[in-house]
């Protein structure tokens, strides 16, 4: 690997090379807590905060299969025939057959017509049913039920099997999603859950995401659920006791861990100065004046800027940003 001295001018233009600038930048408390605060606006939690949804309305929507009952009481008006059936205690029942909510948010019911339903509870569309019919039936009485939920579901997609999850009033959370999914067969060290929510995508380490209960939030319709194995690696270089890539889990490493992973810093070899993380950043994580300064070399939204960390083991408080 380059040393110490020419990864400090990796940045510095030259005029005899071809090669891209880096982004530099020595570790401090600053630089960390930055890290930190990406890392966490990647929590499902801030979903539930930053856009004020809940899960399960219990509402109608297009798509929706209804089933509707409607009682008459003796002596039956209006009802009969076909789908009528008697000895309902002392009352005369009739089962509509199921209908699907068109696109206008309407079904339609005998002695009524069409009525809009979309957006409603079916408790509300059974008061407006009995409002409807109290001067044409001998008190009617009406029950509505959501027969087939086909607009509030999310997509839970994993590797063999995916599937679209209807939800419900138990408001499901994003771990019955994985269940419905059966589960997950790869290791789970190298699960990454991924949520994408109208054009927001957050992902979380499996492993993360069943120790932290707060993160398991209520999933809404629309929502996509994802199982990705994601096998996570670093290559070790330079004056270290293994130069190999090594494997480590979706939840993340420290640097500390890392360097202990590669046998340690060869004390006759390695200038502790000069211990160095290359990574790309995406360009929307780099602060306005980074982006200003990277957008005059040709960088915009959706690429990546090659980044370097530098660590400096001599100085004590940096054993603490590890």
């Amino acid at each position: 690997g380059p040393s110490y001295s020419e990864v400090l001018a990796s940045n510095e233009k030259t005029a005899d090379t071809q090669l891209p600038e880096v982004n530099l930048i020595k570790l401090d408390n600053i630089t960390v807590q930055n890290l930190y605060q990406t890392q966490q606006a990647q929590r499902f939690s801030g979903f539930d905060g930053s856009m004020g949804m809940g899960g399960y309305a219990g509402t109608v929507n297009v798509g929706d299969v209804l089933e509707i009952s409607i009682w008459e009481a003796p002596p039956a008006v209006l009802f009969g025939g076909t789908f009528s059936a008697e000895g309902q205690g002392n009352g005369h029942l009739t089962q509509l057959p199921q209908q699907m909510v068109n696109q206008n948010g309407t079904v339609t019911v005998p002695f009524i017509g069409n009525i809009k339903v979309a957006g409603k509870t079916p408790e509300a569309i059974q008061n407006q049913i009995v409002g409807a019919l109290s001067r044409k039936a001998n008190q009617p009485q009406a029950l509505v039920r959501i027969a087939n939920n086909l607009s509030s579901d999310v997509t839970v997609i994993r590797q063999g099997n995916s599937i679209r999850m209807p939800l419900s009033a138990n408001n499901e959370r994003i771990l019955d999603a994985v269940a419905a999914v059966g589960g997950t067969s790869e290791n789970i060290e190298d699960v990454t859950v991924r949520l994408t929510r109208g054009n927001k995508v957050r992902s979380m380490a499996f492993e993360t995401l069943i120790a932290d209960p707060s993160q398991n939030i209520t999933l809404r319709s629309g929502d996509v659920v994802a199982l990705m194995n994601t096998p996570y690696s670093f290559t070790g270089l330079g004056a270290v006791g293994n130069n190999q890539q090594m494997r480590f889990s979706s939840k993340g490493i420290t640097l500390a861990e890392a360097i202990g992973k590669m046998g340690g810093l060869i004390d006759d070899r390695s200038d502790p100065r000069g211990v160095f993380v290359f990574r790309h950043i995406p360009f929307t994580q780099l602060d306005y004046d980074n982006q200003a300064q990277w957008r005059e070399k040709g960088y915009a939204e959706g690429m990546d800027v090659p980044t370097v960390y530098q660590v400096n083991l001599l100085e004590p408080q940096s054993m603490f940003l590890l």
